[in-house]
């Protein structure tokens, strides 16, 4: 009896958050990945209609380019090689769902919950993400090319190899988040939380990181010509390559160079 009164209680209070949730997906948490509707190699962008249901649905290389998928759950989705250009994902949900490879360019994320997504190699090129949801994300070499970033939530996330350049990504919530090897030349960065986050050997040309909350981020290794860091706190330079901007009276090393 116990049990069943706090399984009910939990989904309502999903349902007066505004997410429907039924005591039993409330019990067992994120699907498996795979265990929906088979949809695989399917076009939507002539009129199909989708299923009620594409939680944990196999979506590899299905064509959704310009599809409306606003507030749709796609919780465990497989849409690896997927066709989503300019698609419309508002407030989507793409909680662990297999997104390798896929095209978002000039897609709509806004307010898109993708924690612990895998983003590996998918492009996001020119998209709108104000607000998008992605800690503990695997974006490891995809493609941010120019895309709104304002105020997403990178925490913990990995954006190795990730292209960020010319990106927007104001206000960013990246503690934790691993940028190594990330082109960010021009990302506007400013007001960001960055603490602990990793920029080893990134390219951060022209970035702005003014205000940004830097503290225990490692810059070792990164480029940082023309990078500028007016009244980031706590920014630590030591081992960085270049001159930025901004920087008086921090720790700053300009190595000596090396042949190579």
């Amino acid at each position: 009896m116990r049990r069943s009164v706090s399984l009910a209680l939990l989904a309502a209070i999903f349902a007066l958050s505004g997410a429907m949730i039924s005591p039993a997906e409330a019990a067992a948490g994120p699907c498996r990945p795979g265990q929906g509707a088979n949809l695989r190699g399917k076009d939507f962008t002539k009129g199909a209609a989708l299923p009620y249901s594409l939680r944990c649905a196999d979506l590899t290389k299905a064509k959704l380019g310009g599809v409306e998928l606003i507030q749709k759950d796609l919780t465990g989705a497989i849409l690896r090689g997927a066709d989503l250009r300019q698609a419309d994902l508002t407030q989507a949900t793409l909680k662990y769902a297999d997104l390798r490879g896929a095209d978002l360019s000039e897609a709509d994320l806004g307010q898109m919950h993708a924690d612990h997504a895998d983003l590996r190699g998918a492009i996001l090129v020119d998209v709108e993400a104000g607000q998008a949801e992605f800690p503990h994300a695997d974006l490891t070499g995809a493609k941010l090319t120019r895309a709104v970033l304002t105020q997403v939530n990178f925490v913990n996330a990995k954006l190795v190899d990730a292209d960020l350049n010319e990106s927007r990504p104001g206000q960013l919530k990246g503690r934790k988040a691993d940028f190594t090897r990330a082109k960010l030349h021009e990302a506007k960065m400013g007001q960001s939380d960055l603490g602990h986050a990793v920029f080893k050997d990134a390219d951060l040309r022209e970035a702005v990181f003014d205000q940004a909350e830097l503290d225990g981020a490692s810059f070792v290794g990164a480029l940082v010509d023309d990078a500028s860091f007016t009244q980031a706190d706590d920014a630590d330079m030591t081992g960085a390559r270049g001159t930025p901007k901004g920087v008086g009276g921090l720790p700053f090393t300009v190595p000596t160079p090396t042949e190579a």
